[in-house]
């Protein structure tokens, strides 16, 4: 699952399937930073991710 947010100052992108890592990438003022999140279990890592993409949209 994808989810994107718009943050402040460019767009946030969540991308999760169904392991214990989530890569996170942002786009802010022209550059693309990307990140692992790491947890101990895929219930941890789910839960954040439902969590903290609440408020984003499915793509």
């Amino acid at each position: 699952m994808t989810y994107h947010c718009t943050i402040q100052d460019g767009q946030e992108a969540y991308e999760y399937h169904g392991n214990t890592a989530i890569e996170r990438t942002r786009k802010v003022r022209g550059g693309v930073q990307r990140d692992w999140l790491f947890f101990d279990s895929a219930e941890e890592a789910e839960a954040f991710f439902n969590d903290h993409c609440a408020c984003c949209e499915a793509a």
